[in-house]
């Protein structure tokens, strides 16, 4: 939670809208060892992306729509948009790791995100934020 937070306060820094989720903490079981931890995981994520294609295509504030996700969850709104607004465009940029056949077949085009495109879209090492508080990428982004 805390690289993410990280990743957060790095994309104020650019001209974007950050839409928050939330983070809910809960008890996982270590396969292995079998000993319970304690973690986070992402709510939200899906619906803000859905009910936010929806309503920018509403506002007509895009042509062509790209989501950048592995998650069917997605194709619903996908699907919705398609119907109202059939000169869209939505695509996808699929995650390494993912496969998302069901959402590669409901949208116009795809891609899928390489090493590559990741190595050429970081951020500096350091940035400072508009408080002149500097953060450092973490290592393990490198």
């Amino acid at each position: 939670m805390e690289r993410h937070k990280t990743y957060i306060k790095a994309l104020g820094t650019i001209d974007i809208e950050i839409v928050y989720g939330k983070f809910k903490s809960i008890t996982k079981k270590c396969p292995e060892c079998k000993k319970e931890y304690p973690t986070h995981i992402e709510k939200r994520t899906d619906v803000n992306i859905a009910m936010n294609l929806f309503i920018s295509a509403m506002k007509d504030e895009y042509d062509k729509g790209i989501i950048v996700s592995g998650d069917s969850d997605l194709i619903p709104a996908i699907k919705y948009v398609k119907s109202y607004f059939p000169t869209k465009e939505i695509g996808v940029l699929i995650p390494i790791g993912r496969q998302a056949e069901e959402l590669k077949n409901v949208c116009d085009f795809h891609m899928r995100i390489k090493e590559k495109h990741l190595s050429t879209s970081q951020f500096d090492d350091i940035i400072t934020l508009s408080n002149n508080v500097q953060i450092r990428r973490p290592k393990e982004w490198t």
